[in-house]
């Protein structure tokens, strides 16, 4: 049987090219596989070769799609691909969007199957679970093999029209195409006995789960905006030398309290692999705008500036422990009395 051709897409980091200060590097090629493509190839065996790995900047592919992925898929074209994957990606919001990207465009292009990976909380999830197959990983990349496993498995069956069964039974994201299937009862009978087991309270899986969503309200309006005391608050991992608070680059449980004269005129540093920190640590207004605040505070914009900031590092940051770290901060800035807080972000 002939070998299936199989290409692989990475970004900068997974590619080998480097970390966040090659995000803007653009497409290029390695014949074979290469990083976690070795790991396609070695899973896939025999069945199929890994061609190519394409490989791109996370800012790159993201900050300019127009142009970016019609050069990409000039790239992919002439590898012929009978199979594609993208990724994993894990929680990285970039990379899971541009693996999502091309998985779609490629699978319109070229109309084969493509496979992708990723965290839960990966943003791309709710934008691209239609048009690929999305592996679900944990959030780091110490997943690595346990993901390429699935991702490998679900795209060799589909090449091959093999069955591929339920999300939950496969571990990828619901993608609400529904498909015929056999059972031994017919629909009534089987919403009554789940209406039957919920009148009981006993447990049972429904067949069709709606989706649940946070209802956030939004805050009142300052109603005495020239007498507020305002503080700053950012997602941005800007930190005092050191680390104190010990904010990881991405993932982040713990959040600072940090002087904000101290930390313009002491040395600081970027804890936040999500952006290229240089332009912060050159102008720290650029994240934390003192100097605009400082401003409007003349002008008698509003009344006072609370002197520390808040800070945490939103990268990869999880929806629970993202929740916990603004309960804790919105409950200082009601002990120190301040009436309003600007978010700023990366």
């Amino acid at each position: 049987m002939k070998k299936k051709r199989v290409v692989c897409f990475l970004n900068q980091f997974f590619g080998q090219i480097g970390g966040e200060e090659q995000a803007g590097v653009g497409f290029s090629v390695a014949e074979g596989p290469l990083g976690p493509s070795a790991l396609v190839q070695s899973l896939l065996g025999d069945f199929a070769e890994v061609v190519a790995t394409v490989i791109c900047g996370d800012n790159y592919l993201a900050d300019s799609p127009e142009t970016a992925v019609p050069e990409a898929l000039a790239l992919i074209e002439k590898y012929e691909p009978d199979l594609f994957f993208a990724g994993p990606a894990f929680n990285a919001g970039r990379y899971g969007l541009n693996c999502g990207r091309m998985c779609k465009e490629v699978a319109s292009k070229f109309g084969v199957p493509t496979v992708t990976g990723m965290y839960h909380e990966n943003p791309a999830i709710e934008i691209y679970r239609k048009d690929t197959y999305i592996v679900l990983s944990g959030i780091s990349a110490g997943e690595m093999k346990a993901v390429v496993t699935k991702m490998t498995s679900i795209g060799k069956r589909l090449v091959t029209g093999e069955h591929i069964g339920s999300a939950k039974d496969e571990g990828y994201m619901k993608r609400d195409i529904i498909k015929n299937e056999f059972t031994n009862e017919v629909g009534a009978v089987r919403a009554i006995n789940m209406l039957l087991k919920k009148v009981k309270g006993e447990p049972f899986e429904t067949e069709m789960t709606l989706p649940t969503f946070d209802i956030i309200n939004p805050a009142p309006p300052v109603v005495d905006i020239e007498h507020a005391k305002i503080a700053l608050v950012s997602d941005g991992g800007v930190v005092p030398e050191g680390n104190p608070d010990k904010i990881r680059p991405f993932s982040s449980t713990t959040w600072g309290e940090y002087d904000l004269e101290d930390l313009f005129n002491r040395t600081h540093e970027v804890q936040h692999a999500g952006y290229d920190g240089t332009y912060v640590m050159q102008d720290l207004n650029r994240l934390l705008p003192l100097d605009a605040m400082e401003e409007l505070k003349e002008e008698g914009a509003f009344g006072e500036l609370f002197p520390n900031v808040f800070m945490a590092g939103g990268n990869c940051a999880g929806i629970n422990a993202s929740k916990d770290i603004g309960k804790d901060i919105a409950q200082r800035l009601k002990d120190e009395g301040i009436t309003a807080a600007i978010l700023t972000s990366t």
